[in-house]
């Protein structure tokens, strides 16, 4: 963009950020920093748990990331922009929706407040299709305001919009693709039971079914449920990681998506692997947003997953694909090796 985008209302940023995120948030945490010399800076995005007691300690800790990724980037940041995205739940109005977010709001101020390195310029609350702005004090004023459509000639969205920049989709709209439904959740949990209670070894690779997808064929149920049981073994998934050419990406996307889609409750904690997985093919294919997505659903499910937090750290760091990319194929080469060696000594 030639020309500086001029920020001069709150709902200015709330158009920005969908542009900034490459998606629109939502149920979602997003802080944003604006630099020193006033350029829009690093934004940090994480699920808003549904249980509001947990709201505390997510502020408590964000706080210290946020400033401690922006400072190990050699990013001054000068104020910050606190955006909570709720939607109301069932019976629950905008307004106690944006009442019970006031109470984060709080959390988060105190929580930059005590850490000392930037101040929150501004907190603001979108419920539904409205916001509020928690650091205005005039009663009455920016409360429940409407989302801006952004129509305006002289808009933030149509100055994007005019460079041939769209906000992206819904963040769960985004989901949809990996997470999974009600919709043949009895037949997986039932495969899933079936096959680990009597899990062999074989049929553990995936590589023979980006095959099937290439031929329009579905994977069965059965050889899903072992993927997916084989991917708990770091090697396997290790093996699994995407580093060949790049007509191969939309098959294994879509391999990755199913499996992950299968990994219903009590199995929800199989899926890091398979999101994670996911996630790299996304990257590699260039959609960092469905990225980040789905490597932060991996590290919601489990917060220890170290891949998914590697991955994460160095798409925050913009560190380039192709070193990771050189990485994995490298371990590819290596572990085939290996495999290879042993089968010999048989």
């Amino acid at each position: 963009m030639t020309e500086p985008l001029r920020i001069a209302s709150p709902s200015d940023f709330l158009e920005l950020m969908p542009f900034l995120l490459g998606y629109t948030p939502e149920n979602a945490l997003v802080v944003h920093g604006i630099t020193n010399v006033g350029l829009a800076g690093p934004v940090m995005a994480l699920p808003l748990p549904e249980d509001p007691t947990q709201w505390r300690l997510i502020a408590e800790a964000v706080a210290p990331e946020f400033i401690h990724s922006t400072r190990d980037r050699g990013i001054d940041i000068r104020d910050v922009v606190v955006c909570l995205y709720r939607n109301p739940q069932p019976g629950q109005s905008p307004e106690a929706t944006a009442h019970l977010l006031g109470h984060m709001a709080d959390w988060m101020i105190d929580a930059f407040v005590s850490f000392g390195d930037a101040p929150v310029k501004l907190v603001l609350g979108i419920a539904g299709n409205q916001w509020w702005d928690y650091s205005c004090h005039w009663p009455g004023c920016c409360e429940g305001e409407h989302l801006p459509a952004g129509d305006h000639p002289e808009s933030i969205t149509a100055q994007f919009r005019a460079l041939g920049r769209t906000p992206g989709r819904s963040s769960s709209e985004i989901a949809n693709e990996y997470r999974p439904t009600h919709t043949n959740a009895a037949r997986h949990r039932r495969v899933l039971d079936e096959v680990s209670a009597d899990f062999l070894a074989r049929n553990r690779t995936p590589r023979g079914r980006l095959k099937d997808l290439r031929n329009g064929n579905r994977i069965g149920d059965e050889p899903a449920a072992r993927i997916i049981l084989g991917l708990q073994d770091r090697r396997a998934r290790d093996r699994a990681l995407s580093w060949g050419p790049e007509e191969d990406l939309p098959y294994e996307r879509q391999l990755w998506a199913d499996l992950a889609r299968r990994c219903v409750p009590p199995y929800t904690e199989l899926a890091p692997a398979l999101l994670t997985l996911f996630a790299w093919v996304a990257w590699r294919q260039g959609d960092t947003a469905t990225a980040r997505l789905a490597l932060r659903e991996a590290m919601t499910i489990d917060s220890n997953y170290v891949l998914a937090q590697h991955l994460h750290q160095g798409l925050n760091q913009d560190v380039p694909v192709d070193r990771f990319l050189e990485v994995f194929g490298t371990t590819a080469v290596q572990d085939q090796a290996e495999d290879e060696a042993a089968l010999r000594t048989l």
